[in-house]
C-alpha cells in the first residue's frame, strides 16, 4: 500500500513534534485529514490550513496519494 506524505510547518510542527509524516490511512477529503489531525494531535481544526500541491485547499477538496500535502498554522501563511 502506498503511503500518504504530510509535511507540517510552524506551530503545527511544534504540536505534532514532526515536520513530516507518512501515513497508511486513506483520506477522501481535506476534512477527513483535518478530523484525523484533530483527534490524533489535539489540533484546533479551525486554526490550521491544508495546502494541496502548494495551494490552499477547501474542506471538501478530494485528496490523492500523489498530492503534496502541507499542514500550516495561521502564522506559517495559512
Amino acid at each position: 500500500m502506498e503511503k500518504i506524505n504530510i509535511k507540517y510547518f510552524g506551530e503545527v510542527a511544534e504540536k505534532t513534534g514532526k515536520t513530516m509524516e507518512e501515513l497508511d490511512e486513506s483520506f477522501n477529503t481535506v476534512q477527513d485529514l483535518t478530523e484525523y489531525l484533530k483527534s490524533t494531535y489535539n489540533l484546533n481544526g479551525d486554526a490550521i490550513k491544508i495546502a494541496i500541491n502548494r495551494e490552499l485547499a477547501s474542506n471538501d477538496q478530494p485528496l490523492n496519494r500523489t498530492d503534496e500535502i502541507a499542514v500550516l498554522s495561521p502564522f506559517a501563511g495559512g
